[in-house]
This record gives C-alpha cells, sequence and structure tokens, in this order.
C-alpha cells in the first residue's frame, strides 16, 4: 500500500506541534485533579495529614517504576498503528474508565483506602501516557523542531497542572467531587479523540480494526528482542556523554526537591505566609512559567541551542540563589519571597526546555521510551536525594544550608555543561539512504 499524504503526523509539521502540546496538556489534567484539587478537598472536609499523605504517595507511587513501562512499551507495539499511539490511546481509555468508575462510586474525603487506589490505578495509566508521549515526541520531531516541541512540552503540562487543579477545584465547590471526575474524563477523553482521528505515519492504521499497514520506518526500529534492547538501553546508559549527563539532570531534580521544602519554610517561618497565600504564588509562578515557556522559551532555546540554554539558565539560577543566600536581613519583605517564588519557578521550567531537547537527543529510536525514561527516573532520584538530604544532614537541615547545597550543585552541573560537549542531533537514527540505524551511540561535537 503506497504511503500517501493524509491525517498524520509525519505529513504535518503543525498537527505534530499541536498534537505534542495537547498530549502533554492532557496528562496535566489527572495529575493536577490527583496532585492538588482532591487534596485540597481532603484538607477541608476533615481529612488528617496522615490521610492526605496517604493519597499523595499512592498517586506518586507509579512514577517511581516509568522504566518499567518504557521496556513494555519499546518491546511492544501494534506497530500497524504506529510504534506509541495504542499504548497512548489505551492508557488514556484506562485513565477515563477509572475516573467515570471514581464519580459513580463518589467516596467522601475520608474513604482513604478507595481514594488511594484509584490515584494508584488512574496514575498508573498516566506512567504508561507519559512514557509514550516522550517516545512519541523522540520519535515524531524533526530535529529542527526539538526546542519548539520541548517548549510545548514542558508548558502544555504546567499549564494542564494549572488549569486542571483550578477547574477541578472549582467544580469540587459548586457541584461536587464526583462531577470534577466526570469533567476530567470528558478533557481526556476529548485528547483521545485527537488521537483516534490522525495517524503517526502516512498508511497506518486509526484502530486495529481499520485498514492500513507497517510503515518502514516501525519495522527498521522495532526490538529484535528483550537481550538485545537490554544490551541497548545499557550501552547507551553507560556511554561516557551519558555519564556526563545523568549528574546534569540530578541537580535539576536536586533543585525542584528543595526549593519545594525552601519556599514555603522560608515564607511561613520568616514572612508570615499562610498556606492559601503560598500556594497562591506557586500557582501563579506555574502559570506564568508555562506561558512564558510556550511564547518564547522555545524559539530562545533553538536560537542559541538547547546545551547554551541549559547554561545559561543555570548561571541565572545560581545568580538568584546567590542573591537570596546574601539577603537574608530581607527574608521577612513579602516582595523577596514573591521574587524568588517566581524566580526559581521560571528559570526551571525555562531551562527544562533544554534538558528534554538533549534527553531526545540522547534517546536512540529502537529504544526511545526506555531511554527517556531512565533519564527522568535519574532526575526523580535528585528529587528523592532532596529530601534525604535535607532530612539527614544537620548542616543543609537549614535554610542557608539549602541554598549552599543547591548553589554548589548548580556549579557542579554548569561545569560539566561547560565542558562537555552533548549530541545535536539525535543518535541511533537512519544516516544513510539504506534506512538503516547507525551503529554504537556517539556523541556529536558541537
Amino acid at each position: 500500500m503506497p504511503f500517501g499524504k493524509g491525517r498524520s503526523l509525519e505529513s504535518s509539521g503543525p498537527l505534530r506541534l499541536f498534537t505534542i502540546f495537547l498530549l502533554y496538556a492532557g496528562q496535566g489534567i489527572p495529575l493536577g485533579l490527583f496532585d492538588f484539587a482532591i487534596p485540597a478537598w481532603m484538607a477541608v472536609n476533615g481529612a488528617s495529614a496522615a490521610d492526605i499523605g496517604f493519597l499523595v504517595a499512592m498517586s506518586a507511587g507509579p512514577w517511581s517504576f516509568k522504566f518499567i513501562a518504557g521496556f513494555l512499551i519499546d518491546r511492544y507495539a501494534i506497530l500497524s498503528m504506529g510504534r506509541r499511539r495504542s499504548w497512548i490511546i489505551g492508557a488514556q481509555a484506562v485513565i477515563v474508565a477509572f475516573l467515570i468508575i471514581f464519580a459513580i462510586l463518589n467516596p467522601g474525603a475520608k474513604d482513604v483506602i478507595l481514594l488511594g487506589m484509584v490515584a494508584l490505578a488512574v496514575n498508573t495509566a498516566v506512567v504508561f501516557q507519559d512514557v509514550a508521549v516522550d517516545a512519541l515526541t523522540v520519535d515524531i520531531l524533526k530535529e529542527e523542531e526539538r526546542a519548539i516541541g520541548g517548549s510545548l512540552a514542558t508548558g502544555g503540562q504546567v499549564l494542564g497542572i494549572a488549569a486542571s487543579a483550578s477547574l477541578a477545584g472549582l467544580i469540587v465547590y459548586s457541584l461536587g467531587a464526583g462531577a470534577a471526575y466526570l469533567v476530567c474524563a470528558g478533557l481526556v477523553l476529548v485528547v483521545t479523540a485527537h488521537l483516534i482521528w490522525l495517524t503517526e505515519r502516512n498508511g497506518e492504521r486509526r484502530l486495529p480494526w481499520t485498514q492500513g499497514t507497517t510503515h518502514p520506518f516501525n519495522l527498521t526500529y522495532a526490538p529484535e528482542g528483550w537481550l538485545p534492547m537490554l544490551k541497548s538501553t545499557l550501552r547507551n546508559t553507560s556511554a561516557p556523554v551519558s555519564l556526563a549527563w545523568i549528574p546534569v539532570i540530578m541537580v535539576k531534580g536536586l533543585v525542584y526537591g528543595t526549593c519545594l521544602v525552601f519556599f514555603p519554610l522560608v515564607a511561613s517561618q520568616f514572612g508570615g505566609w499562610s498556606e492559601a497565600e503560598i500556594g497562591s504564588v506557586n500557582g501563579t509562578a506555574q502559570l506564568v512559567a508555562g506561558i512564558v515557556s510556550i511564547a518564547i522559551g522555545g524559539f530562545f532555546v533553538a536560537k542559541i541551542g538547547a546545551q547554551r540554554a541549559m547554561l545559561l539558565f543555570t548561571i541565572c539560577s545560581i545568580v538568584l540563589l546567590v542573591w537570596m543566600l546574601t539577603s537574608q536581613s530581607a527574608w521577612a519583605e513579602p516582595g523577596n519571597i514573591t521574587i524568588f517564588g517566581f524566580g526559581w519557578t521560571i528559570i526551571y521550567v525555562l531551562g527544562g526546555i533544554g534538558q528534554v531537547v538533549i534527553i531526545m537527543r540522547l534517546s536512540p529510536p529502537r529504544i526511545a521510551a526506555a531511554q527517556y525514561s531512565i533519564y527522568m527516573a535519574c532526575s526523580n532520584m535528585g528529587i528523592t536525594l532532596a529530601g534525604i538530604v535535607i532530612a539527614a544532614v544537620a548542616i543543609f537541615s537549614t535554610p542557608e544550608g539549602m541554598l549552599m547545597l543547591l548553589i554548589g550543585g548548580q556549579v557542579l552541573a554548569g561545569l560539566i555543561l561547560l565542558v562537555v560537549k552533548f549530541p545535536t542531533t539525535q543518535i541511533g537514527r537512519s544516516t544513510g539512504p539504506d534506512g538503516q540505524a547507525s551503529s554504537a551511540p556517539q556523541a556529536e561535537r558541537a
């Protein structure tokens, strides 16, 4: 069957970019619901801190095992539907189904076990959706689109979370929790319908029972088996350029995890802020960061390059941290606290664009889902490390110590970005007209 033009991501750049934005925004819908709206609803309706903590733990649990989803998604697929669409459609169908069941059961704020089980189920499906969308982004974007795609991915998820948290919170207040679950299910269903309407590449099936055939790209990069896939992933992860990259993304996670503790601590203890004031600044900063990321972030990263952009934002972060460390006498000033809250959030989100682009380039098509998820797991390890260090090392448990920890980590990341040359194109992708993939992953010199 000839591969003619149609409603495929392969045939339209604007459609590719819009779809990436929509999928990441859709991913933010259940995250906003379970990370913000439901915990707030539980708190207002008398749930204890332990109950809310249980829900948060159940929501976060599946994200520690993203690499398992990555290996499964790389290994198995309905290739005639594309390498990733079947996984994304299936995961989003599960999300919709559980949200509808959730609405029917309509547990109360103190039905902690049921709330936790649903949070676990939905977030497990979101993890599969997240990993498959990451891999689709790696597979489908052209090199010149990666910076814009990274900004749409980063900003889209942030905006999806912000919109979901705000909308769900409003609906819960006015119509009840069940209505919020149904609205979120409906929004995810719209995203799913969009993905069913199109294909990854020309000539593919939209659904398993419709007409179409497997595109040569999917045959070229389909893993030959578990052992070759595991060997490729190990070889790629242990390559020198990959080992140099891992500390950079771990430091980025360290910044996120530490600032989640530092900002509310300083705002409450030094500024006397309430939970509502802290939440307002956090929410607004996330919204602004998402808009800035989409509006100018991608264009900026494309103009100066992903690695230079990451280095620049790392330097901006160091400047912000040093300013905060040397202005302790003014920590009680609302303006200073607000500047730091907005500053670290915007710098973190904008720095994430370059991170996404470099991870795309370090993830060969054959093992894109697994490799991408491993790098993101390293970033998440940085978040966990922040909690461990703050809790276990006395010198870093104070606000001043946290800032010094972050300054040291950012200096290390900046030096790596200054010295090591990371790839400027995707490694492991076909290099010739024969369509065969290149051999061992090699970093290209910038």
